[in-house]
């Protein structure tokens, strides 16, 4: 392992350049993190999504679990679930402060039929993706193929592939970096994905966001779970 650092959009960045590019260590006036180390429940710091009827959709921290994981579930059970992580609506992520999230992420079970995981920043939690009013994120729709979307109300870039296509059980480190906000970027492992797409934001520039980790389906048999290594976002102090 060798730690470098950079400058981003005026905010040092410390990474580990051995394996997909981590974070590590961002010197930025606001940075979130949690890294699921203590306890097996889920931390203070986000709320957990859990809805069903018959079934177990609960988040919940995996015991033992290398490195601590926060496990978000959905079975076989035939009908809606929801399964997440997010700041319960409240919004303190501004889009024009050079804000970047990082998470570290598994497709445990890869979604099926009409289940759907998505993850990144959002506005207000809807049980429908689609139906998110404001969202930066990277998307897995009833299976491994990812794509990428963004939606500030006003340009709507839907599904936009990244040409990755992730194996069960396999983390990958995510990240949203919104230091141009005419020219979101994302980036898997390290590597760039969906380039081709300008992922312009510009137009609500002040944007207020949150972490966002939703895995869920309408109906249906269809299951899916999702583990989550650490989530990390950082942004510059806005005035």
């Amino acid at each position: 392992m060798t730690t470098r650092s950079k400058h981003v959009n005026g905010i040092l960045t410390f990474y580990d350049d051995s394996t997909g590019y981590e974070r590590v260590r961002p010197l930025a006036p606001c940075l979130y993190e949690e890294d699921f180390l203590r306890n097996l429940v889920i931390p203070a710091s986000l709320t957990a999504i859990d809805v069903s009827t018959s079934g177990d959709s609960t988040p919940l921290i995996a015991a033992d679990a290398a490195n601590g994981i926060a496990r978000l579930p959905l079975d076989v059970t035939s009908e809606a679930q929801e399964s997440g992580l997010f700041f319960n609506n409240q919004r303190p992520l501004v889009l024009n402060q050079g804000l970047i999230i990082e998470i570290r992420l598994a497709l445990q079970t890869l979604p099926t039929l009409l289940s759907e995981a998505v993850w990144g920043l959002a506005g207000d939690k809807n049980a429908v993706a689609d139906t998110v009013a404001e969202s930066i994120w990277f998307k897995a729709d009833g299976d491994g193929v990812i794509v990428v979307e963004s939606d500030d109300t006003a340009v709507d870039n839907d599904d936009k592939a990244t040409g990755v296509t992730v194996t069960a059980g396999l983390f990958k480190i995510y990240r949203i970096d919104c230091s141009d906000i005419a020219s979101v970027k994302f980036y898997i492992d390290g590597d760039r994905v969906a380039a081709a797409t300008t992922f312009n934001m510009s137009t609500v520039a002040t944007l207020k966001l949150q972490p966002y980790i939703h895995n869920a389906k309408a109906s249906g048999a269809g299951l899916g779970v999702v583990d989550v290594d650490y989530i990390r976002a950082w942004q510059r102090r806005a005035a």
